[in-house]
């Protein structure tokens, strides 16, 4: 083999093998071009469904004041953490719930110790006082429900007995942390929350279930326990107590303790509605007898 044909092969098969590389080249570039335009289209996608589900995205200054409404939020209600704290400062806080919410919430102060928690520190208080068990349950709720990180860690709570009769007072025993550390919340820039409170509705001390308890107000109505029906229609019953007196009820009329609630003038009878020991029952009495039913 000559040098000129030799030299012919060499470039022939370099340039096969610029081609092919040249050829590979192109394929994996396509390859990225087809991904990178199924990604485009993918992204375009998400953010046109995005556009959609917000239209409000499309104006800019309502989209950042959307975002700053729900960081004001989000600070509204979550705790923050003041940037320090000592018994005065604890101290007047408390007084400031009791001033706002509960006036007559009286308590003993007494600062236990300073302690560390993963780098944050936290003042440990006890308070302790005699005051109305309402009173005692709105202070709990606004010293949860503030923006100050402050957190109870155990409640004692005892009733108050008044010549063995329950009392609408007890007394408490309150330990709770009070935690600070550096940051931007100075706690006399730190407001009060406005929230919608919901009064305690009865006295956990005080059984809702009872025995009879004599009424002054229940006396003036007729005892349904010791009158028998001597009489009734479609919608009325006439009923004669111990005494001989005659009544008559009309659907709804009070009896004591309770109300007349319906008649079944079929099978003659009348269904009172009655709460005497603080659970609400129906008690049946049928016509010329002291029968009853309860359910």
């Amino acid at each position: 083999m000559n040098y000129a044909l030799r030299n012919t092969v060499i470039l022939s098969i370099l340039l096969v093998l610029v081609v092919l590389g040249f050829l590979l080249g192109n394929s994996v570039s396509v390859r990225k071009l087809n991904d990178s335009r199924t990604l485009y289209e993918n992204n375009q996608k998400k953010l046109d469904d995005l556009v959609a589900a917000n239209p409000d995205m499309n104006d800019r200054d309502i989209f950042i004041k959307k975002l700053e409404d729900l960081e004001i939020k989000a600070q509204r209600e979550s705790k923050l953490i003041p940037i320090e704290d000592n018994p005065t400062i604890t101290y007047k806080y408390l007084l400031d719930i009791c001033d706002n919410f509960c006036q007559d919430f009286k308590f003993n102060f007494v600062f236990n110790n300073l302690s560390v928690n993963e780098d944050i520190n936290f003042n440990k208080y006890t308070i302790t006082g005699n005051v109305p068990i309402r009173s005692l349950y709105s202070f709990i709720y606004q010293f949860e429900k503030q923006y100050m990180l402050y957190i109870i860690e155990s409640i004692k709570i005892v009733e108050e007995m008044e010549e063995g009769v329950l009392s609408n007072n007890v007394n408490f025993t309150i330990v709770f942390n009070a935690y600070f550390q550096e940051s931007i919340h100075e706690i006399g820039k730190i407001p009060f929350r406005k929230l919608k409170y919901k009064n305690l509705e009865y006295s956990p001390f005080y059984s809702r279930i009872h025995l009879p308890l004599p009424d002054e107000l229940e006396k003036g109505f007729l005892d349904t326990s010791s009158a028998g029906i001597i009489g009734l229609s479609a919608n009325k019953v006439f009923m004669k107590d111990k005494t001989g007196k005659v009544h008559k009820l009309k659907l709804g009329d009070r009896v004591a303790y309770g109300t007349l609630k319906s008649i079944n003038w079929k099978e003659h009878y009348a269904v009172f509605q009655l709460n005497e020991i603080g659970i609400i029952k129906d008690r049946k009495i049928y016509l010329n007898e002291l029968k009853e039913e309860s359910k």
